[in-house]
């Protein structure tokens, strides 16, 4: 008597997008705690073995889902016109990338830079998702740095400066609106041009970083975050010398 073994299900791209899709929709609508391998899976109509096939776990999911997020800022930031004046370009990073990106994909925002952990961003495909959105504004402080007007610090430095000071915007103005994306907060700002805001709060913090003093550069601890970023510049620039 012979019997026949099922093969596995193939998933393809698109049913990965359908999936994400879905998470995202989930998280949109209820948050975090609503998105699930069971109700992913239920809402696009195939079964947990194959949310399970594509991503491996939960934490895989919320990893792809932080990923896409990441990806979403990094090209906002890098589709910002360049100009002759690289610190108007990298001033332009702020209103014209990350709050759009947070106005439009709030709920991306938050696990991205807001509710953050480290099972999601420890995922496989979740980090270089991150590196990417850095290294889009590690070109712009580039360009900055070239014209002598910026201080000279270490990029990770310029770049958690610039991340703190938008992320801290955008929080603001996300609580502004009604739930349940904000909570009606800073009713006293109602008639704000938050845009023109931004623009001259970017303007005004790029300007005091060529008021600021020059540094040396560091490496950070061994195993940390910073220290896979500053490993994969010192790469870049023995690369660069040795072409």
């Amino acid at each position: 008597m012979s019997s026949t073994m099922a093969r596995p299900t193939k998933h393809d791209e698109n049913t990965r997008e359908a999936l994400l899709d879905a998470a995202e929709a989930l998280l949109a609508a209820r948050g975090p705690d609503a998105v699930s391998v069971r109700s992913v899976a239920d809402k696009v109509g195939v079964s947990t073995r194959a949310v399970y096939s594509v991503f491996g776990s939960k934490p895989g999911l919320m990893g792809a889902l932080a990923a896409r997020g990441f990806h979403r800022l990094a090209d906002l930031v890098n589709s910002v016109p360049v100009t002759s004046d690289p610190l108007a370009d990298l001033a332009a990073a702020g209103p014209c990338a990350f709050r759009v990106f947070a106005l439009e994909r709030p709920h991306l925002f938050r696990i991205t830079y807001d509710q953050i952990s480290e099972e999601t961003y420890s995922q496989p495909e979740t980090y270089p998702a991150l590196f990417a959105s850095f290294s889009a504004l590690e070109s712009r402080f580039n360009r900055a740095l070239e014209t002598g007007r910026l201080a000279k610090r270490p990029m990770v430095e310029l770049v958690f400066m610039y991340h703190s000071f938008c992320c801290g915007l955008a929080t603001n103005e996300l609580s502004t609106l009604p739930p349940p994306v904000g909570a009606n907060f800073w009713k006293v700002a109602q008639g704000v041009d938050f845009k023109a805001l931004w623009e001259d709060a970017l303007a005004a913090f790029v300007r005091g970083l060529g008021a600021g003093r020059n540094r040396v550069s560091y490496l950070p601890p061994v195993g940390s975050t910073n220290s896979k970023i500053a490993a994969v510049e010192q790469a870049g620039r023995e690369d660069a010398g040795g072409a």
